[in-house]
């Protein structure tokens, strides 16, 4: 007859599991910090960690599966480091240099991951849609906040929704230029340039 499990015996699995896959998951990490994303396999991730293949597919049904999940954790943690993002328009919390300074800290700490992770996009249609829909939902916040103020004519724009993407567009390609790779930019800098950007296109009395 089959032994039940008891309650706390599932527990144990289920952290058992988790920590398995946080360990698979920041292995990856490491690895994508230091090399390109053309030379991710399942080996070089799990020579890293002493487990098997085995255990990798019990967790990720592959590679994509595995960057997928890895974009989604770090996705948790942006809109995290920026929860006003566009909550408030009124308030212009788009300009504030407080958010602007969490992006910037956010890619001081993941640029490397970011950028690699935008490598993958650019090869694998699963890793796009999910990359683009991330930055989609920011270009809409800001698009939220610039309609609302060009609505309440604070300010003057040809297009908001085309001015939004542009500006995120921005972001994302200067910062992952500033500390995507080995070379770091100067964060101090990278605040000061985004906030200029921002605020004569966004802040008050831009725009007309």
């Amino acid at each position: 007859m089959r032994a039940v499990s008891t309650p706390a015996q599932r527990l144990r699995r289920r952290e058992q599991r988790e920590t398995t896959r946080r360990e698979i998951l920041a292995a990856a990490e490491r690895f994508l910090r230091e090399n390109p994303h053309r030379e991710l396999s399942v080996e070089a991730v799990m020579a890293q960690t002493g487990l098997t293949r085995t255990a990798f597919y019990r967790h990720f049904d592959d590679g994509t599966a595995l960057i997928l999940r890895l974009l989604a954790d770090i996705g948790k943690e942006l809109y995290a480091v920026a929860p006003n993002w566009g909550s408030r328009a009124s308030d212009d919390p788009l300009a504030a240099p407080e958010a602007l300074g969490r992006i910037v800290d956010f890619f001081v700490r993941h640029g490397p991951l970011v950028r690699a992770i935008s490598e993958a996009a650019a090869s694998d249609e699963q890793i796009e849609i999910a990359y683009r829909a991330l930055l989609e939902s920011f270009i809409e916040k800001t698009t939220e906040v610039l309609d609302h103020r060009v609505q309440t004519s604070q300010l003057e724009l040809p297009d908001a929704a085309a001015v939004a993407r542009a500006l995120n567009l921005m972001n994302q390609g200067y910062l992952l230029h500033e500390f995507g790779g080995e070379r770091q930019g100067d964060p101090a800098v990278a605040l000061a340039t985004l906030e200029t950007i921002w605020l004569r296109v966004a802040g008050p009395g831009a725009g007309g």
